[in-house]
Parts: structure tokens; C-alpha cells; sequence
């Protein structure tokens, strides 16, 4: 690298090293070559190429500029010879050594009309710093080079010339080939991203980026707190503890069914009042992202909770009314809060699907008789926090489908057993389940506070109509017991009372089936098949006509005779069934307005029912 010696820098050297330094106002600064290049290459590194090489262009441009006016004050030159004093700058800089093919320079009285250069550097601090990282580009990188010639030039003549270069040899090239003219004979493409001409782009002052990335580092500091919260408790109370920390306003977490899940900072009262438009707006239109909504009294900044593509439930920051847009750092928070949910859903899914597939093995164990004693079944029960030292009962849940569709069945199958344990689960109370044949049976202690569960059979046939409307379904409960052996008995006795539900009565306890529960819960199939026979003669038989009238008088003596409703229910004329009602008892020579009668026919159809004759 060559060094000129300034008259300045001579100076310095004479003077004694305790002398104090005044420096100039403009003192040059130095620094190594090696250096500057390293900087170059961390910005390109964090950067990229693109956004960093107008700035190397301007800073070289900046350094051409101050070489020119200083060459005008210092020698005695005229423009031709300053014009081509430059490259021995260039070189004197240590930047290049410059080899100049071709100049022209068309001076018009005292200004330069136009000017050609064209040649080549050899040993570019640019290009060596690429080959020296070996670093590969397609595309010239000598920006700083290309900007001093250009600024030097243009400080010179008073007008602007733009150098680029046509090979470099950081792509391989054996030198850096360079063409330098007036500005307007580029076309715009070449130099715009390089000359500040038009609007300069905007520049965001340092503070607002310092406060962007201290922003961002609360919210990744906060999004930490959040997740080892997560991994330690797996509690939505306790991460609301941690938000409420930085959000003030109202939180609140529920599920796609209107249920609160958890909330903070408000009061259960205060909630609801501002769930109803909340929810008047989901049914008009499901949230599908974060969102900020604003009703008459509050708003809200609400974000949906997904899982697998499904939403689950959604998480709300709750405002008031003359909020007009929540800040920025509400949305990454509630972005990061919705997604921690996801989490504390998938962890407790995981956690419960564990816990019942271990009660429904349990529970399998018991109705197979796979325990050595009774005390072995109560200590695991225990283990599941089950008490059995009272009464159980076994309800068994017998599901229909209006068509035929095995996949669609599976996936609604699925979807009654998850209903059916988030039933109890809501209640907080423990019982065994397992799938059998197209139902789910239920294994029920019986505890002071929940005799029965209180009409729960009938509350879950209304909760599952409401959300599967589709899915027939009839509940059979067994007589309570308190030994633990006999638990298959009351299998089966839930099972057949289920056989004699109806739409009217979708529910049916074992007790009240009376001496016709006994008899079929007997499995004395035979015996019904032969009391049948004996009581309905001609009737009883296999074929479909004798089994469409067995099926008409059955549904006539439920409906006590009525042939309005039975009618109805057949949907028959009224005629019509008049007359198939009379053929019925020609056909089996009874008077069916005799009580007795009545009576005798109904618990022989029943029992032929049950066991499937028709």
C-alpha cells in the first residue's frame, strides 16, 4: 500500500510524544485494508449483498468526492490532468492497481461536454476479500471502487458520472473491468439503486428501531416465562398469572361452545355481560385469526386456538368501548398466548386419553372376571381416585346412526365417547367406559351427592342432541349393587334395559321392566318364543307380513289404542290402520279392547321385541 506523507502527518512525526495533539477539524483517519474489508463482509453476512451495496457505493462515492477537492486545492492541474490523476489515488490507497484502456473527454469552453473511460483493476481489495472468505457471486462487487470513481469524476466536472463494472474478479475474472460516463447516457436501471436521485427511501430513526427490538425482546422473554410456565404446571391459571402481569385489561379463555375455560382480571358477573356479543358475533361469523372487535360497551382483540386446522376455543384481551386499536404488542402477546393454549389443550387431551384408556382396560378386566379378588379391583380403583366402598350402577349407552356411512360413523362414534367424558369430567366425577358393540357402557359409583348423577342420563341425551342431532341414542341403566363380582350382571341388565327404550322414553332403568326384565335378562329365549306363540297364534311367525302386523299391534297397545297416534306413528291413514287393527284380530281371534287382553298381547310383543323376532 502506498502512503503519501501529508504535511500534517510530518508534522505529528516531528513533534514530542508528551507534546500535546491538537488535530485538524477534517483529519483523515486510517485504518487497514484487511479491516474495512472485514466490515464489509459482516454487513453482507447479516444483511445480504443487496441491501448493503448502495451503502458501499455512497461511502466510496464520499471518499472520491473529498479526494477530488482536495487534489484541486493541492495540485496544479488542469481538469484533464486532475481527471486522470485519479487512478494514481486509487492506487496510492492501496484500493486497486488501475489500468486505463480508454479516455476521451470532450471539453465545450470551460465545462466537459462528455466523457468515456474504460478499463480494468487488477487486484481489487473488494474482490480479493471474496476470494479470500471463498465466497462464490455471479454479479461484480467492487460497489466501494465503482462509487469513489464516480464521486471523484463527478466532484471534478460538476456533473454526475456513474462507473460500473462489466467483470470482476470475484467471479472468476482475470480483472475488474470497468466503463465510467454522464449519468444520462445510463439507463435509469444501471444507477438508480446506486445514485440518491428522486425520493431517498426512508430512513427509521435508530430510537424507533431500538424500541421495535426492545419490544420484540420483551414479548420473546415473555413468550419463555410462558412456555417453562408451561412445562411446569400445564395450568391456564398460572400463565394468565404471568400475563397479568404485563396486561392489565381483562383475559379471558373459553371454547367453541360458549364455556369459560379460565379468565383474569375480571369478575364472573362482569364476564357474561360481555360474552352476549361476543358470541352474537361468532354465530353471524366464525373468528378465523386474530382479530380486534368493537361493540357498543367493550372491544376486544381475539385470536382462535387450533388444533390440527380445527378451532378449539378462542383467547380474548377485553378493552373498552373508546379503545380504537389495541397496540401491536397485545397482538404478538395474544399470538403467543393462543398458541401456549393450543399446547395446555393437546397436553391435558394427552393426559385424559392416557387416563381412560387405562379405566376402560380396568373396566374390561372386570367384566371379564380378569381379577384374582375383589380387594385387587379396589386398589386400583383407588389408584384412579374411584371410590367403590358404596352402591355402582352400569348405564349402557346404545347408539343409532339415520344412514350408513363407516367412516362418518367412526369419526361421530369418537366424537359421543370424547362427549361422554367430558359430561362427567364437567361434573367432576370418575367413571369407568368402554365400547361395546354399537355403544359405550359406563361403570357409575354411586356417592350421596350423586345418586344417579341427579337425571343425568336424561341431561346427556339433551346435551347430545343438541350437538349430534343426527344420532339416535337410548339409555339403559342397571339395579345398583355393591359387589364388585357381579358387575357383568349389570352389564347385561343395562344392555336389555336399553332394549326397551323408545323415542318417547329414550330412557330405561332395569328395575322397572318388573318380571318381563327378569324373564328376558333370563336369556329364557325359548320360553318367551313359546309364550308368544301361545298368546298371539296366527300371528307369530317369521314372514314380513306376520311381522308388520305384530309391529302394528305393538305400536297400537303402547299408544293405548289411540289410532290417531299410532297413525301417526306408522304413518298409516286412519283408515287404513282401522282396518288392519280389525284383520289383526280376525287373524288372531282376540278382543283387543279387553284390558287383560291388552295386557297379556303388549308383554309378549315387548318380549319378542327385545329379543329381535320383529
Amino acid at each position: 500500500m502506498v502512503h503519501n506523507m501529508t504535511p500534517m502527518q510530518m508534522m505529528w512525526g516531528s513533534m514530542d510524544k508528551k507534546q500535546s495533539r491538537k488535530f485538524p477539524e477534517d483529519r483523515p483517519v486510517e485504518f487497514p485494508r484487511a479491516s474495512f474489508a472485514s466490515w464489509q463482509l459482516q454487513l453482507i453476512k447479516m444483511l445480504g449483498l443487496e441491501k448493503v451495496k448502495k451503502s458501499f457505493f455512497q461511502f466510496g462515492w464520499s471518499q472520491g468526492r473529498d479526494a477530488a477537492l482536495a487534489a484541486k486545492e493541492q495540485q496544479d492541474m488542469d481538469i484533464l490532468g486532475l481527471i486522470f490523476h485519479g487512478p494514481a489515488i486509487h492506487e496510492a490507497w492501496g484500493q486497486a492497481n488501475v489500468n486505463v484502456d480508454v479516455k476521451q473527454v470532450e471539453i465545450s469552453g470551460n465545462q466537459v461536454a462528455s466523457i468515456l473511460l474504460k478499463g480494468r483493476w487488477h487486484h481489487s481489495f473488494e474482490a480479493e476479500t471474496y476470494r479470500d472468505e471463498q465466497l462464490t457471486t455471479v454479479k461484480p462487487v467492487c460497489y466501494t471502487l465503482c462509487g469513489f470513481a464516480s464521486g471523484y469524476i463527478s466532484t471534478l466536472i460538476g456533473k454526475d458520472v456513474f462507473f460500473k463494472e462489466s467483470a470482476c474478479e470475484a467471479c472468476g475474472d482475470e480483472s475488474c473491468e470497468w466503463e465510467g460516463k454522464l449519468l444520462e447516457e445510463w439507463a435509469p436501471a444501471e444507477y438508480e439503486h446506486f445514485m440518491e436521485i428522486g425520493p431517498t427511501e426512508e430512513i427509521v430513526p435508530f430510537s424507533q428501531v431500538e424500541e421495535e427490538r426492545n419490544r420484540l425482546q420483551m414479548v420473546i422473554d415473555i413468550h419463555n416465562e410462558l412456555t417453562d410456565e408451561l412445562i411446569r404446571s400445564n395450568q391456564l391459571k398460572n400463565i394468565l398469572g404471568i400475563l397479568k402481569k404485563h396486561i392489565t385489561e381483562p383475559m379471558i379463555v373459553e371454547n367453541t361452545k360458549g364455556q369459560i375455560i379460565e379468565f383474569e382480571n375480571i369478575d364472573m358477573g362482569s364476564l357474561k355481560h360481555l360474552q352476549a356479543p361476543f358470541h352474537k358475533r361468532l354465530n353471524e361469523w366464525p373468528i378465523q385469526k386474530t382479530e380486534f372487535l368493537q361493540f357498543e360497551h367493550s372491544s376486544r382483540l381475539s385470536a382462535p386456538i387450533y388444533i390440527q386446522n380445527h378451532v378449539i376455543g378462542y383467547c380474548s384481551f377485553v378493552y373498552g368501548h373508546e379503545r380504537s386499536a389495541p397496540p401491536e404488542i397485545d397482538r404478538m402477546l395474544l399470538g403467543r398466548f393462543a398458541s401456549i393454549c393450543a399446547l395446555v389443550h393437546l397436553n391435558n387431551k394427552n393426559i385424559m386419553e392416557a387416563n381412560v384408556r387405562t379405566k376402560g382396560i380396568l373396566f374390561e378386566k372386570m367384566l371379564m372376571d380378569g381379577f384374582e379378588s375383589k380387594e385387587q379391583i379396589v386398589r386400583e380403583m383407588n389408584l384412579l381416585n374411584i371410590d367403590v366402598s358404596g352402591d355402582y350402577h352400569v348405564a349402557y349407552l346404545a347408539l343409532g346412526y339415520n344412514e350408513f356411512n363407516e367412516q362418518g360413523n367412526l369419526s361421530m362414534f369418537t366424537n359421543i365417547y370424547e362427549e361422554v367424558i367430558q359430561f362427567f369430567q364437567e361434573r367432576d366425577y370418575e367413571v369407568l367406559q368402554v365400547q361395546r358393540a354399537n355403544g359405550i357402557l359406563c361403570f357409575i359409583p354411586e356417592s350421596a351427592e350423586h345418586t344417579l348423577m341427579h337425571g343425568g342420563p336424561q341431561q346427556f341425551l339433551k346435551r347430545l342432541h343438541k350437538a349430534h342431532p343426527k344420532i339416535k341414542c337410548q339409555v339403559g341403566v342397571s339395579s345398583t349393587s355393591r359387589d364388585l363380582d357381579q358387575v357383568s350382571d349389570r352389564m347385561s341388565e343395562a344392555m336389555t334395559a336399553a332394549r326397551f327404550t323408545t323415542e318417547r322414553e329414550p330412557t330405561m332403568n332395569f328395575r322397572e321392566l318388573g318380571i318381563l326384565g327378569i324373564l328376558i335378562h333370563s336369556q329364557e329365549e325359548q320360553a318367551i318364543r313359546k309364550i308368544a306363540e301361545l298368546q298371539l297364534g296366527q300371528l307369530y311367525g317369521k314372514s314380513e307380513q306376520q311381522k308388520d302386523y305384530m309391529h302394528t299391534l305393538y305400536e297400537f297397545l303402547m299408544n293405548g289404542g289411540n289410532l290417531e297416534l299410532t297413525s301417526s306413528k306408522l304413518q298409516l291413514s286412519v283408515s287404513g290402520l282401522r282396518y288392519r287393527v280389525n284383520k289383526i284380530s280376525e287373524i288372531a281371534d282376540l278382543d283387543l279392547r279387553d284390558s287383560k287382553t291388552q295386557f297379556d298381547l303388549l308383554l309378549a310383543l315387548k318380549a319378542l321385541k327385545v329379543i329381535g323376532e320383529f
